[in-house]
């Protein structure tokens, strides 16, 4: 920079959230956000350099050029900025210096028309400084209120806004002399203006589009194609917008049919459910009927137990018909239902004495659904007996996965010990290998007894299905 003798006026370093870590003026501005977070976002999704023109400049207050420049760390992860700032005050004022010798007035425009380094005029009308008046040399004739009359022309330097002005009182030629004697100066920032625009027309401007497009699309159900949007564009932007269309096409359709065969899915899932409650009505049915006509005690007794145990199987896919989704229960509903049908078992419904659910909702597995009403009703059975008029307590929780289900059921200290007999506990390991689950009884107070079953579950939510 020292060899170009360019008015640099600040160099400033900006981490990745564009913080301002360290300025080459002073730390008054250390700590400050970039004054366009948006030039940042850019960065960060892979833009290499941001130059823009006009803005003016934080700390010294000038209008200013200030261009950025990516920075990766070694893993080539976007690390920050580097920001350098120079005054146009200081550019307009050195070309001229550069011209000190000819009548003609050399100044910057910025956009919104400010000019620069001028005593003559603040400001230009709009129009010359349009899309279609920023590319040929046309003169535009200006009379001021004092003065004679001048000759202006107007040079774009960058494709984001800034034009070079050359005012010179009439006839032109002395405008055109002037612009001879700039050509060479000039002769880069012209090619580079025409490379940029060239690339503008070809690509960018097309790229931006189909940009557009996709981000309409994230928030629109509705795909328009967008061919036809690019029917003007090179042939190679065409295909890629052919190709785009193709490829989201397909998706579409993927996306519908995985939808319908969901659905689908969901449907049959239910009809299974349903099913197998209606055999297993059928088969409680059946035990019914043949527990009456049994003439021994203990055949009815035995009939009886498995019929409770064919009702809470029944009572457990009656829940897992009604939930909305494939492989999920929600715990509450499950357990609610499961102490419902031990309620109903043990006749607790008219006698005040139930079963009550202390539970944590959230999902559980669809294929622990009976194993956990099984164990629930084999522990009941062990925990109430018939004698006794203590509810029980169903204690449902979850850590991070590690689910805990305790039963407890009070009792006044003269009952039986509460051990588990042979069947029982058959019963209980069985139901808790299923679910790779331990179990423990907690039998040491005489005020109460506690069956406690461990096991876990990994994170799950809730699958939702189109409707």
């Amino acid at each position: 920079m020292a060899v170009l003798d360019l008015p640099l006026r600040n160099t400033v370093r900006f981490d990745a959230d564009g913080i301002v870590t360290c300025s080459e003026i002073g730390e008054g501005v250390v700590g400050t956000p970039m004054s366009q977070l948006e030039w940042n976002d850019r960065m960060r999704k892979g833009v290499e350099a941001i130059e823009t023109s006009g803005p003016r400049s934080r700390v010294l207050g000038d209008p200013s050029i200030f261009m950025l420049r990516r920075l990766n760390d070694p893993q080539g992860n976007f690390a920050g900025s580097i920001g350098l700032s120079m005054s146009l005050v200081d550019i307009a004022a050195r070309l001229a210096e550069a011209t000190e010798s000819s009548s003609a007035t050399i100044a910057l425009v910025v956009p919104g028309g400010e000019v620069i380094g001028s005593n003559i005029m603040a400001g230009v009308p709009m129009e010359w400084i349009s899309e279609g008046a920023s590319l040929n040399r046309r003169i535009h004739h200006l009379t001021p209120d004092q003065g004679p009359a001048m000759d202006i022309v107007l040079l774009p330097l960058r494709t984001e806004g800034l034009w070079l002005m050359v005012a010179s009182p009439s006839p032109p030629q002395r405008v055109e002399g002037t612009l001879a004697f700039l050509v060479p100066i000039l002769a880069y920032l012209a090619a580079l203006l025409a490379a940029s625009w060239i690339a503008d027309a070809m690509v960018l401007r097309w790229l931006e589009r189909i940009r557009i497009r996709i981000q309409d699309m994230r928030s629109s159900a509705r795909y328009m194609p967008l061919t036809p949007e690019l029917s003007r564009a090179p042939r190679e932007m065409q295909q890629v917008a052919e190709a785009f269309d193709d490829l989201t096409s397909r998706i579409t359709t993927h996306e519908s049919d995985m939808q319908r065969a969901l659905v689908q899915m969901k449907a049959a899932f239910r009809e299974v459910h349903h099913r197998v409650k209606n055999n297993l009505q059928v088969m409680l049915s059946m035990l019914k009927l043949q527990g009456r006509g049994e003439p021994l005690p203990e055949t009815q007794a035995a009939l009886k137990v498995a019929a409770h145990r064919v009702a809470m199987m029944a009572a457990v896919h009656h829940t897992l018909l009604n939930e909305g989704n494939l492989d999920t229960v929600e715990a509450l509903d499950l357990f609610n239902a499961i102490c419902n049908q031990v309620d109903e078992q043990k006749g607790w419904v008219e006698g005040g004495r139930s079963i009550i659910p202390d539970v944590s909702p959230g999902p559980l597995p669809a294929d622990m659904a009976v194993p956990l009403g099984m164990f629930v009703l084999e522990a009941v059975g062990l925990l109430c007996p018939d004698d006794d008029d203590a509810d029980v307590v169903l204690h449902f929780d979850r850590d991070n996965g590690n689910c805990r289900l305790k039963l407890t059921c009070g009792r006044d200290g003269t009952g039986g010990e509460g051990e588990i007999d042979r069947d029982t506990s058959l019963f209980l390991s069985a139901f808790a290998r299923q679910i790779g689950g331990s179990v423990s009884v907690e039998n040491g107070s005489e005020t109460e007894i506690t069956i406690e079953l461990a096991f876990f579950v990994s994170h799950m939510a809730p699958t939702e299905l189109p409707n």
